[in-house]
């Protein structure tokens, strides 16, 4: 297959076809896996061609890369909104309660996560976009652990990277063995561990 970029579309309409196979495409994704993803299925729901598909994108790992690009940035953009307004360990406690919140009551594992484990085998382009989104994902937390910081809450010595990294880990592992048990009880415990570390680097006012 070759790396050539695909034509980007020259009308209205068939930007809007593009879109609509993507979302499907997505739809998909979430609903079965990307193992699971069947092009016929996708086509007829999304009113699209062969001949439309293979126009927009390389083949089948074309559509599934542009399937998880939309993922990542839906679920990216809701978690970019959360914690754009995180300030203090207060903030922080209860923006990730009501996220353990939520995720309890589906225990379907982190979105992006599962995309991730999906993907450990390829198709590569898919998989470097998921990489991408753990990223951002792990820089909201330490923007939000940097301003906490700056503001005077945590100590001078608290590297904003690197407690997210470990935050982040707490997080996905605890949604993992959430999502195995089907009970939230593994995520709430690797919250309260992980936010009770952050405590540790609390200033301590004279």
């Amino acid at each position: 297959m070759s790396d050539s970029p695909v034509p980007t579309p020259k009308t209205q309409r068939g930007q809007a076809s593009r879109d609509r196979l993507v979302e499907v495409a997505a739809q998909s994704v979430v609903a079965h896996g990307i193992h699971k993803l069947r092009l016929d299925e996708v086509l007829s729901a999304a009113s699209c061609s062969k001949s439309q598909m293979y126009h927009y994108f390389q083949g089948r790992d074309g559509l599934v890369e542009a399937a998880v690009t939309y993922r990542c940035t839906e679920v990216l953009d809701q978690l970019a909104a959360v914690f754009e307004s995180v300030g203090s360990l207060d903030d922080l406690t209860s923006v990730l309660t009501v996220l353990a919140d939520e995720y309890a009551v589906h225990l379907a594992g982190c979105p992006i996560g599962t995309l991730a484990s999906e993907l450990t085998s390829g198709p590569e382009p898919a998989r470097r976009v998921v990489l991408d989104a753990f990223a951002s994902w792990e820089s909201f937390l330490a923007q939000a652990l940097a301003r906490i910081r700056d503001a005077g809450e945590l100590r001078s010595d608290a590297d904003p990277s690197s407690l997210a990294t470990g935050l982040l880990a707490a997080i996905e592992g605890g949604m993992f063995l959430s999502q195995v048990r089907r009970d939230a009880t593994p995520l709430r415990a690797a919250l309260t561990v992980g936010l009770g570390y952050l405590r540790d680097f609390r200033q301590e006012v004279d």
